[in-house]
Formats: C-alpha cells, structure tokens, sequence
C-alpha cells in the first residue's frame, strides 16, 4: 500500500509509524539500504531518507552535509563524484534506495537536504534529477517528497505533477491551512513543540495530514497522540511501535 492511501485510510483511527533515516538502534549505518533491511515486516509505515547531490550529479542518501563526521572523507558530497565516494565508504544511490523500497513495499519520505547560502546553485539540477528518477518509478504518492527549501519543492512538483509533496514548516504560520493550499503540499511537518491540537485540526479540515517528528519515548508519543498527529518518525521505530501497542491497546 502507498503511504497517502495509508494516510487516508486510517486518518483520525492510528498514528502510523516511520523510521527516521531508518533506524538508530543497531550497527548498519543510518540511510543505508542494510539498515533499512533491519526494519523490513516490522510493522514501519515508512522510512524517513536524506537525498543530497554529487558533484557529477547523481543523487545519493546522506544525511549530513560535514563528510568528515561520519565517513573518511572530508568536505561536502557536492566536492565528490559517486564513484569516489562509494570507492571510499557506503554509500547508496537514491536510485539503488528507490528500487529496494518498491520491492520491499516501503514507502519512503524523501528529505532534500539543503543549506540555501551553500547549495543554491545546484538546487536546480537536484529538482531535475529527482523528477527524473519520481517519474521513472512513477513514483505518485507511494511516499512523498519533503523539505524546508520550498522553491525546489515547486520545481519538483512542475517536473514530476503526481508527486505527493510535504513541508518542513520551523515556525508556526499565520495560516497553515493556506500554505498547504498555496505550495499543494499534503503533509506539514512540524516539531511537536510547535504544534497544537487547534492546529493540527485546521489542517485536518482542510484535508491535509500532520507529521510530529522526531519521537523517541513514551513522553513525546503520548504529546503526539493529544496533538492528534498522522504520522511520525522515530529513530527507534520497532520501541515505539511496540509503546504505541501497549498505550492503545493494538
């Protein structure tokens, strides 16, 4: 089943329940498809993916934008082609994740990692490359594509029209609802600190879905299940299904 169906389906009946970046509760790196294989029939509604782009324009599934935190490597994945990053540590393609998420039947939620004063520039050429790759998977709204830099959003929604798009939204809007509305956006993310039950059911009426990441323990779930939120993440997503069960009864 595709993400929004699942949306859809259980909107106001069951939170559903994402990995962020995967998971963080074993020794396969975050965003790499053996760490997506962990979570494979656990119960995950999606996986939360970080997309970035190579210097020869290739997409990859990173995360940070400081290579020299978390590989050999230092500097930015813009400084490097994908053969010499995958020749130096693992590294999955976006395309490779793609087509493990489709033969897994696990929907992804794809970050655009952007850092504007940096990557402006290529920013352009990351929408067209992601077009290209939604389209050929038609890709619809098996999951949906997310980020804070709203200008690619567009350009990704021009290129590739059934692509279900989510907003990063750090700060609290004069009118939500509008913003959804005006960017034809179906999720709006948002920190859980800036959400409110009032918030959450304007989006509701409006026919749009709210996603409160990052949640991590029995505090932040049961906020989110007050907030009346659709869906979350989680760096420990097989614990909290296993809390939501407990809480709900499931």
């Amino acid at each position: 089943m595709n993400l929004l169906d699942n949306l859809r389906q259980n909107a106001g009946k069951r939170l559903l329940i994402g990995g962020h970046q995967g998971h963080r509760s074993g020794d396969a790196r975050p965003n790499t498809i053996p760490n997506f294989q962990r979570v494979t029939d656990k119960g995950l509604s999606h996986i939360e993916v970080d997309l970035q782009l190579t210097g020869d324009g290739e997409l990859v599934v990173y995360h940070d934008l400081d290579l020299s935190e978390k590989s050999p490597l230092s500097g930015r994945i813009r400084d490097y082609t994908v053969d010499q990053l995958k020749g130096s540590f693992e590294i999955d393609t976006l395309d490779e994740v793609l087509g493990w998420c489709f033969q897994n039947d696990l929907p992804p939620a794809l970050e655009v990692k952007c850092h504007l004063l940096e990557m402006s520039a290529t920013m352009p050429l990351l929408a067209k490359r992601l077009a290209e790759l939604l389209n050929r998977y038609r890709f619809g709204d098996f999951g949906f594509v997310f980020s804070t830099d709203y200008r690619t959003l567009r350009q990704v929604k021009e290129l590739a029209p059934q692509t279900a798009l989510g907003l990063i939204v750090p700060f609290v809007p004069r009118d939500p609802v509008r913003l959804m509305e005006e960017m034809q956006a179906q999720i709006y993310l948002c920190y859980l600190d800036n959400l409110s039950r009032e918030l959450v059911d304007a989006l509701h009426r409006g026919g749009y879905y709210a996603d409160g990441s990052v949640v991590n323990d029995e505090a932040r779930l049961r906020r989110a299940l007050e907030l009346g939120v659709d869906l979350v993440e989680s760096d420990l997503p097989q614990d909290l299904i296993s809390l939501y069960g407990g809480l709900c009864g499931i």
